[in-house]
This record gives C-alpha cells, structure tokens and sequence, in this order.
C-alpha cells in the first residue's frame, strides 16, 4: 500500500524537483560569475563548472564604489520609509475596520485601486515638485514617495488582521473608558504583531530594492542608494562592463534580504493567510 502511494507521488516529486532547478540554477550561475575572472562571463559556451575561483570581484565592489555609504544610505531610506508606513497605515487600516466612518469601505478600494498603478509614472510630477522645493538629493525625497507606495499594502494587510480582532473586545475596552488611541495601541496593535511583522518586511524589501526613483532624485554620488551605486560601477578601461563586479556588489546586497526572508518565512505566511479566515 505504502509502495503505491509513493509511486503515485512520483510525477509530484518529479514536478517539483524541476521547479527548484529551474528557481536555483539562475542564483547558482550568478555566484558561479561573482567568483570567476570577468572573461569568464563572456565565455561562449558560458562555463558551468567552477574554474579559476577568485574573490577579486569582492573586492573590487568595495575599492570601485563606496559600498559602506550606499547601503547606510539605504538603510535609512527603507527603516524610516518602512517605519512612517507601519505607523500611518496601522492607524488607517485600524479606523477603517473597527470605527467604519462613512466612506471606509470605498476608502479600503481606492488604496487598492492606486497599489496597481506602477509608481513609475508619477516620477516627473514628483521630480518637478521636488526641484522646485530643493528636495532633490535629500532622503526625505526617497522616504516621502516610498511611504506612499507602501501605504496601499500596509493597510489592506492590516485591515484584514484587525477584522478577526473580536468586535467585542473594542466595544468592551471603549465601555471601560479607554480613548480609541488607547485601545489602538494597547489591545490591537499587540496582537496584530504577527502582521505588523509581516507588513514591515516586505516593505522594507520593496524600498531597499527600488531602483527608478533613487537614480532620478539622487543624483549626488553621496546620497545614492546601493542599488544605484552597483547599476554605475565602471570598467577598467572604456568598453568594459565589469559584469563580475555587478553581480558581487548584487549578491552582497541581497544576502541580507535572503536572510531575512529565511529567518521570517513563517511569519510571512502566518501574517498574510491571518485575515484569509475568519475566526
């Protein structure tokens, strides 16, 4: 009975170990080229085997560009962006499920109606109003657009988590005298943790892997961002991409979100399939 039920599982297995081949080959070619001589990506047939391992593309990344600043500069952008989200969109999502004000349900639609236009589009009205403002090449420039990117998901997650919140449990709190600030901050946010957690992360991702609004409003080499920074490394000499170098700035940057990601997949899961079912 057993020898059947895993022959019948079979296809399914066959099925999936092509799926991790086909999801793992493309990082395994990347590191493959991050660690052999530039020549090498050229090479044609490309070379699928290690052959002449080095960590010079490491270490070029960092005598290239200055890699310590643009992952600060990231790094601020994407914890204030992600923090200025959470706050105002947990206080939005929050009055939308449990005070209903007139219009919170068309509200919850229009936010989900403005996720799906790419954020690429209004680059140059933000571009002009920042120019005109002299915002450009501040950090306020990055963090005032990605919050608003951000704020669509934040709140439509979050609504979500706070309707499985029992009613009850507002309505209790508010007999008890507490103010709506306080039970926001008190009772639901507390509980809506695993959400919250959830929300931050793939915010946090979102902005530090942005890319079109940090090469056109930071245009000083300081303020750059780490995924601007790699995008501009230059060759040795003219006519020469360095593509090992990109793909080792690429991988040392990403390595952080790989491991996030792994640390907190649960919690991804749990925090997105929360609202799915009501409780």
């Amino acid at each position: 009975m057993k020898k059947n039920k895993y022959k019948n599982r079979i296809p399914l297995y066959i099925g999936i170990a092509i799926m991790i081949f086909f999801c793992l080959f493309p990082i395994y070619f990347l590191v493959l080229d991050s660690v052999q001589p530039t020549e090498v990506a050229y090479s044609s047939p490309p070379v699928l085997y290690p052959s002449n391992l080095t960590l010079s593309n490491y270490v070029n990344v960092f005598k290239d560009i200055p890699l310590a600043k643009y992952i600060l500069n990231s790094t601020i952008v994407s914890l204030s962006s992600t923090g200025i989200a959470i706050l105002i969109g947990a206080m939005l999502a929050f009055a939308i499920s449990k005070i209903k004000f007139r219009g919170s349900n068309a509200l919850l639609n229009v936010l989900l109606i403005f996720g799906f236009f790419p954020a690429t589009i209004t680059i140059y009205p933000i571009y002009q109003m920042f120019a005109q403002i002299n915002l450009l090449n501040n950090y306020l420039a990055l963090i005032l657009p990605y919050v608003a990117m951000s704020i669509p998901l934040t709140v439509w997650v979050l609504a979500t988590y706070f309707d499985n919140v029992p009613t009850e449990l507002y309505e209790s709190a508010r007999t008890d005298g507490a103010t709506r600030f306080q039970i926001f901050y008190k009772i639901i946010m507390p509980l809506a943790i695993p959400a919250v957690s959830t929300v931050a992360i793939l915010d946090f991702i979102a902005c530090w892997n942005e890319f079109m609004f940090a090469l056109t409003f930071m245009t000083n080499d300081n303020m750059r961002t780490i995924t601007v920074g790699i995008s501009l490394i230059s060759g040795r000499f003219q006519y020469q991409y360095p593509w090992g170098e990109i793909i080792a700035g690429a991988l040392l940057v990403t390595l952080p979100l790989v491991v996030i990601i792994f640390v907190a997949q649960e919690k991804i899961i749990s925090g997105l399939t929360a609202g799915a079912i009501k409780g």
